[in-house]
């Protein structure tokens, strides 16, 4: 049997999978696995949900692996000390329900074929960026059984809206919005007919949090942060904490540092602890119980805008390079401008120690180094004033990638990506000309000023980082 035509069994929409090889099934095997890698939760996990379906079927057992790699680019104990307080949490929820979860450290193919070897099928949650689409395609050349790949961390399956690059969030809005409501609905994970009652398998020493991570060998030179705690128990809390202060003032106050109106989910949401349809109806529920809420803000960025993102990494190979990731006419306005005289030209040591002459971007930096995120609102104006500062655009858009990536909880991710080319014009459009900018969106120091009084802002940064006095100029 081929793995289509057990797909077709259990009626699943063919915008949520693709089969990366529709080898035979082998029945022979007595197991389904499910390789989760960007997808880190049991709840509403489609790839989850469809690898129980399918084992059902197949009357097989269901497996889940889980592989930590202590190469991924850019990554530090920091993002694994977050995945692994996420990853813990499920090992210890899956002793109850009869799925196996093994947990291997090392080569990510080279572990992930020897379980996939042996099982009848494997199932993997989809991959959006350029490291984990190789791993999928790398297996699949080595494998000897069907590899199918289920979308599970869009609300709208990227490929059911677009086959191209959109432009800009106008031009996805609506092409994501016809599906929103039919695909606002929570995948859950079926009883198994064939429970395993085999134990967990994990490397040594997992149980121990130090000792393991410390195995693995990590960049650990970051201070250690407070502010997060991996997990999907925590993605719960942080929600539920959101729904019930900030999610009434969000429409009016969530740019405004100050207020610091934010969910603060986007880290949860990077390592897939909690899935953004689980989100979106939580916060859709909440405003239907109280009329005094419009939802549409934030509902904007957590689908529109995140999953215009999810769009740029997919159909755009170069997302991560200059000028690669921009438009066309940003591309030409910035060269144009690339040696335009600049008031001030900073280090990478400066930027990262946050000495630049400005007191906000220093906050904003300080923020970045001791919580592990940046308020959204100063992350565009940390990004617009790298461009200033750096003697080039180029050399600006490595270093903010560089940075954000680095010291954010959330970085690595398609919307960082997104984020940082945003600075640069991705997803804008051609504003008046000036010196260094070009054409580009310009933001500065009277701005902030005028819109926000920052006090709370700076007060709240201070007491982070414990920097009683942040450099620069107010």
């Amino acid at each position: 049997m081929k793995s289509e035509n057990i797909i077709n069994k259990i009626n699943l929409d063919k915008d949520y999978y693709s089969i990366l090889s529709n080898r035979e099934i082998n029945k022979k095997n007595d197991y389904v696995l499910y390789w989760m890698q960007g997808s880190q939760r049991l709840s509403d996990n489609r790839a989850l949900s469809v690898s129980a379906k399918v084992a059902n079927q197949l009357n097989k057992k269901l497996y889940i692996i889980f592989n930590f790699v202590s190469d991924y680019p850019e990554a530090n104990y920091r993002h694994y000390s977050f995945m692994y307080d996420g990853i813990k949490e499920i090992y210890e929820n899956l002793k109850e329900p009869g799925i196996r979860f093994i947990v291997t450290k090392g080569d990510i193919v080279t572990n992930i074929k020897k379980w996939a070897d042996r099982s009848a099928i494997t199932f993997v949650d989809k991959g959006y960026l350029k490291p984990q689409r190789n791993w999928r395609n790398s297996l699949n050349e080595k494998i000897n059984v069907p590899l199918v790949e289920i979308a599970t961390n869009t609300v709208v399956p990227i490929q059911k809206v677009s086959n191209k690059e959109e432009y800009a969030a106008y031009t996805i809005r609506n092409k994501i919005n016809k599906y929103v409501d039919e695909e606002l609905f929570i995948w859950n994970l079926p009883e198994l007919n064939n429970k395993c009652n085999l134990d967990h398998i994990e490397p040594e020493n997992f149980t121990d949090k130090d000792a393991f991570l410390s195995s693995l060998k990590l960049n650990n030179d970051l201070p250690e942060i407070s502010s997060f705690t991996g997990g999907y128990s925590q993605a719960k809390l942080k929600l539920k904490s959101f729904i019930d202060n900030n999610l009434k003032d969000y429409q009016e106050n969530s740019n405004d540092p100050d207020l610091n109106i934010q969910s603060n989910l986007s880290p949860y949401l990077h390592f897939g602890q909690i899935s953004p349809r689980e989100i979106a109806l939580l916060v859709k529920d909440e405003a239907e119980l109280n009329p005094a809420i419009n939802p549409e803000d934030f509902l904007e960025q957590l689908i529109v805008r995140r999953e215009l993102s999810f769009n740029f990494v997919y159909y755009n190979k170069l997302y991560d390079s200059y000028p690669g990731a921009l438009p066309d006419w940003a591309k030409e306005s910035l060269e144009i401008h690339a040696d335009d005289p600049r008031d001030y030209i900073y280090s990478k040591s400066d930027f990262e120690n946050a000495k630049t002459h400005d007191y906000y971007w220093n906050a904003a930096q300080l923020e970045h180094i001791y919580t592990g995120k940046i308020h959204n609102y100063m992350r565009m104006y940390w990004g617009k004033k790298i461009l200033e500062w750096s003697p080039d655009p180029e050399s600006a858009f490595n270093l903010a990638l560089y940075l954000n990536n680095k010291y954010s909880l959330d970085g690595r991710d398609p919307n960082s990506y997104a984020g940082v080319a945003w600075c640069f014009g991705k997803h804008d459009r051609a504003w008046q000309e000036r010196s260094v900018f070009g054409k580009t969106r310009y933001m500065n120091q009277n701005g902030l000023k005028r819109k926000f009084s920052m006090d709370e802002y700076i007060k709240r940064i201070k007491k982070i980082s414990g920097h009683s006095k942040i450099k620069g100029d107010k």
